[in-house]
């Protein structure tokens, strides 16, 4: 039994500083089963007088067979302690690294040309508006708090598509797909509702009736 406590002791001495490989917890157990095999083996052959008659092999082979069915069932839930932290482990660094990948993902904005080659990234939250006319759409955001604008070959139509789905980017008219993280008033005028971005120097964006519904959908969640 000292044996086994020493053992034991060691082994989770040992698994609190590190991390102990799976042939490591395998050859650990083996050398624990031939110890305590051998120290019965040698206490049974010279200890008693009757043992001197026996034969050392015969009662270490019984040892190793006692001494494994004995100790199995507690280091088999050992193992499977390990098994399950390891996966548990394995499972946060997965979880950690899509957590840090949709954070990427969603504060960097990428937009192709129509052949599908990456033209311009942009941070999200320093995108304004998009408009449109023909087959080309001019991106308008802060660059160092300063208005800029890229004339980009692509059509609205593809970007709405593949832009606005879980962003705050909606198309608010047929011209036009708007960042509502940067809308700050919704305005209704005479001449129909415009929304007001909240960046000096630009224009009011339009709504038109085709699209009011989805912007004012979003509008709530996402706009200041």
């Amino acid at each position: 039994m000292l044996v086994v406590v020493v053992s034991r002791f060691v082994m989770l001495s040992y698994v609190k500083k590190s991390t102990i490989t799976y042939w490591q917890y395998a050859l650990w157990v083996l050398v624990e089963i031939l110890a305590m095999s051998l120290f019965y083996s040698l206490f049974t052959k010279f200890i008693p007088k009757e043992g001197m008659d026996r034969d050392f092999i015969e009662i270490f082979h019984k040892s190793a067979v006692n001494t494994s069915l004995i100790i199995l069932l507690p280091y088999s839930i050992l193992w499977l302690y390990f098994s399950w932290r390891e996966k548990n482990s394995m499972l946060e660094k997965l979880t950690h690294e899509e957590q840090n990948f949709d954070i990427q993902k969603k504060s960097q904005i990428g937009f192709p040309d129509e052949k599908g080659e990456l033209r311009i990234s942009i941070v999200l939250e320093n995108l304004l508006y998009i408009d449109s006319e023909d087959n080309y759409a001019t991106i308008h955001y802060l660059n160092k708090s300063k208005l800029s604008h890229f004339l980009i070959r692509n059509s609205l139509k593809w970007m709405e598509e593949n832009l606005t789905k879980e962003t705050p980017l909606v198309r608010c008219h047929r011209s036009y797909i708007v960042n509502l993280d940067n809308v700050k008033v919704l305005l209704k005028k005479k001449d129909g509702i415009f929304l007001e971005l909240d960046a000096v120097n630009t224009p009011d964006i339009p709504v038109s009736r085709t699209y009011y519904e989805r912007v004012m959908a979003k509008f709530s969640q996402y706009s200041v």
